[in-house]
This record gives C-alpha cells, structure tokens and sequence, in this order.
C-alpha cells in the first residue's frame, strides 16, 4: 500500500488522454454504424452518437469538416466515418473527432439518384410537353416484365379482366442485377418494331439495389426517346425511380399500370347497352313519326278517288285558257290604239314643241332682264357701303388722333404733380433735420410726435426704408404717448 500511487481525477484523464491519443491505432479511425440524436449546432458543428445493435460512441464534427458534407444527415442514416479517437477532458470520456462522413453504400446510392435527377431534371425529361397520351381502348399492349415474376401474373390477370380484347405482347426481361439495363432497353426497341399502341414497363417491390437498373442512364434514355406510350408500374407506391419521372404515366404498382391501360370490358358493356337502348328509342320513335305521315298520305281524299285529282286539274287548264284567250283579245284592242295614237299625236306633239321653244325663248330673254337688274342693285349696295366704310374709318382716325393727344396732356400734368409731391416732401424732411440737429434730440423727438411723426422700429431696429421690411411682418410704432404693434400689409415706393 505504501508504493500506491494515488492520483487525482484530473491526473488519471490526462494520462488516459495521453494514451488513447498518442496510440496509433486511434489516430485514423475508420467506423460504420447509425447516426443517433444528430444535432447541427448553430455555429456550424455536428453532435451526434453512431451506434449499431450493442454499442454507441460519442462524435463531433466541427464546422470546417461539416461544411464538406455531401448530404443532409439524420438521425438513422447508415454512415461511414472517418476520424481520431480523443478524450474530452471536461467529463473523461472518450469521443470521435470526425473529419469526413459519407453514406454507407446505400447512402452513395441515394446520393447518385439525386444528382442523376437533378441532372435530367434540368434538361427538360419530366417535362409535361414530353407526356404522350395513352390510347383509349388499345389493340395491342406490350408487357416488359420480369419472367415469372409477380408483376408478371398481376399485369397478365388485370388485363385478362378489364380488356380482353387486347393483344398481350409479353416481353420478358431481366428487371435486376448486371444484365437488367441491356435486357430492359432490348426489350423496348421490341415492342418498337412490333407497333404496339401502349408498352408497360413493370417490376415488383425491392430495394434501391433491387430497383438500381430503371435509374440508369441506358434506361431512362430509352424510356424517353420512346415514341410509344409508357406506362411505368415499377415497385411499390413508396418506390420511385428515374424511369417513373420520363415514363408518360407512373403508376403506383403493376396492377395500377395495367388498369390505367385499359378500359374497363364491365363499364365498356354498360356503356355498349347503354347506346343500344337510346338507339333503339329513336328508331322506334323515327317509325312510329313515318308510320303517321304514311296514315294521313292514305287516308287523304285524293289517294282515295284518284280521278277527283284530274278532274280538278282539268279544270284548272280550262281556267287558265279563258284568261289566255282574255288576255289575247285585249293585246289585240291595245295595238289598235297604239296605230290610231301613232297618227293622230305626230302633228300634236309638233304643236306642243314648238309652243314649249316659244316659251323657252322668252323664259331665256326674262332670265337675263332679271338678272342683269340684280347684279345692278348688288353693284350699288356695294358702293354705297364701301363710301361708309371710308368714312367711318376717318372719324375713327381722328378720334385716335384727339385721344392720344389727350394722353399726352394728362402725363405731363401728372409729372408735374408727382415733382412737385417730391419737391414739397424734401423740404419737410429738410426742416425735420435742422429742427433735430440744432436742439434736444429727446425734446425734438417728442415735438415730431406731437406733428404726428412716429418711430417705427422692427426688432429694436429702425425702420429708414420700405426695403427693411417685408410684407406681413410686425413693426412697433411710436407715438407722443405710447407704442402701437402693426402688422405690414403693402408697400409703395414714392
């Protein structure tokens, strides 16, 4: 007991950190395990356990490794990690500095798709312009599926039900592992040849390994460029791959893929009866309508007594031949006036021609009288007005003339007015000067007030001139016997 070293906490961890630390086995350290209670800190760093069936271990990636990070982890993400093995001193446990972190094999999977997928996305594949239509009711259906296989039995038994009329064009291939991606596109260029109206492209449930071969680039390259429809019917509804993205139509399962194919054979004889029965109705109908027609035809009077019908087309010829041989005689009649006209108005119509010249003449001869005295009036009126123009125009020259000179006369008088208005306020002002100068300024100043005199003054300063003051500012005035406050409303220069 007496050899005993004994050490302090702090002793133990330091050494303990000297040996996990220094130990080369700990330096490169390469873990696979689960990402448990992963937190991304605020400042950039990752904490997080990693963890399998028995055993989990404390990590800690800081913000200059994490920023390398290719995907978003989360708690149950399989991981692969690389780092060193150290003790945290604060609490003596033991940690992973972690310098890089990647997906386990699964996870690089998953890491493609996405990239893949972003890839065709941006060039335009699962655009909907892309999209052809499936055909209503096909002749022919390709099926591309695994031999045997479940998705095989589920498509063969759907179409079986819904459109048995359909020729099933099986078309089996390898749907996974390494000969899947060759098998697949063969087995589209098939159905191509063939000139099928619809192809479904299925395959039962499986892993993103199982599923691996419809991400492909050979694949969903062929499934793109297909000038027939595709159906895809890949996996389970929770399974997506690239080729459901560019197929025309993604169908959740095998099963979905081969009704969203067809028709229904149940709906399409409803359908059929259906038409059968309104057509029946209206032929019956369109009989029963001519039936009717036909009865009244028979039953008529004339179809009855066939020879009522000429008797009274007879009678009708017998009609209009007196009306012909009316109208005849009355041709007749009106020719014979017309040749009786023709004689009798030759030497009437030169009676009337030459009494409508007379009068044309002498209408001719009134027109230019009639004339010739308006235009003289018009002449005259015409004259007469441009004589009192003239002279309205003088008058008006000569008042001009009168009025200016009156102008005249009145400036000067109102020069002398305004000299003299001056001269007799200068020698008031004078007078106010001498009066100042040669007695008691105080004593003056009141005697001016007593005349009427005031001082104006605006902030303590004297006003000498209408240009220190603005409008609407207030001046104090003052008088014999106090101050006045004013408010300026105008100027006027003298």
């Amino acid at each position: 007991m007496q050899n005993e070293k004994i050490l302090t906490v702090s002793e133990f961890v330091n050494e303990l950190k000297d040996v996990v630390n220094n130990h080369p086995s700990f330096k490169n350290v390469a873990l696979v395990g689960e990402l448990s209670n992963f937190k991304a800190h605020h400042s950039g760093h990752f904490y997080f356990s990693l963890k399998d069936k028995d055993s989990r271990i404390a990590c800690v990636m800081f913000k200059s490794k994490a920023v390398t990070v290719q995907f978003r982890p989360k708690d149950g993400d399989k991981v692969v990690l690389h780092g060193s093995l150290q003790v945290f001193e604060s609490s003596g446990s033991v940690q992973i500095y972690a310098d890089r972190m990647n997906l386990d094999g699964l996870g690089d999977l998953h890491i493609q798709f996405e990239q893949l997928k972003k890839e065709y996305e941006e060039k335009g594949y699962f655009d909907a312009v892309h999209k052809k239509s499936v055909p209503p009711y096909p002749r022919s259906i390709a099926v591309i599926v695994g031999e045997n296989s479940a998705a095989y039995h589920d498509i063969s038994r759907t179409l079986a039900e819904r459109w048995p009329q359909a020729l099933q064009i099986d078309l089996l291939a390898y749907v996974q592992g390494e000969n899947a991606i060759k098998s697949i596109v063969q087995m589209l260029t098939i159905a191509h040849n063939k000139k099928v109206d619809v192809i479904i492209l299925g395959r039962g449930g499986g892993s993103i390994e199982d599923l691996w071969a419809f991400n492909e680039r050979d694949v969903v390259e062929a499934v793109f460029n297909a000038t027939i429809p595709v159906i895809s019917g890949i996996g389970h509804e929770s399974d997506t791959t690239l080729t459901d993205f560019v197929a025309d139509y993604r169908a959740a399962t095998p099963t979905a893929a081969a009704v969203y194919a067809t028709p229904n054979r149940t709906d399409m004889l409803a359908l059929i009866r259906d038409y059968k029965n309104q057509y029946y109705i209206r032929v019956r109908n369109k009989l029963m309508q001519e039936k009717k027609q036909y009865d009244y035809i028979i039953n008529t009077s004339y179809l009855g007594k066939p020879e009522a019908i000429i008797d009274k087309k007879r009678q009708q010829i017998d009609y209009y031949q007196t009306r012909i041989t009316h109208q005849v005689s009355m041709f007749d009649a009106i020719k014979q006036a017309l040749q009786r006209f023709d004689v009798e108005s030759e030497s009437a119509l030169m009676k009337i021609f030459h009494t409508h010249e007379q009068l044309l003449i002498s209408g001719n001869r009134e027109f230019a009288r009639i004339m010739n005295y308006k235009l003289d009036n018009q002449t005259r009126l015409l004259q007469s007005t441009n004589a009192r123009m003239e002279n309205l125009f003088g008058q008006n020259l000569r008042t001009l003339d009168k009025n200016r000179q009156v102008l005249n006369d009145n400036q000067v008088v109102l020069v002398r007015r305004v000299e003299r208005s001056i001269n007799l306020k200068k020698s008031q002002f004078s007078d106010i000067i001498k009066t100042l100068s040669n007695n008691n300024p105080a004593q003056k100043m009141m005697q001016l007030f007593d005349k009427g005199f005031v001082k104006i003054q605006h902030d303590d300063e004297p006003i000498t001139s209408i240009h220190n003051i603005a409008v609407d500012e207030t001046v104090t005035m003052t008088l014999s016997d106090g101050i006045l406050t004013a408010k300026v409303t105008g100027k006027e220069e003298l």
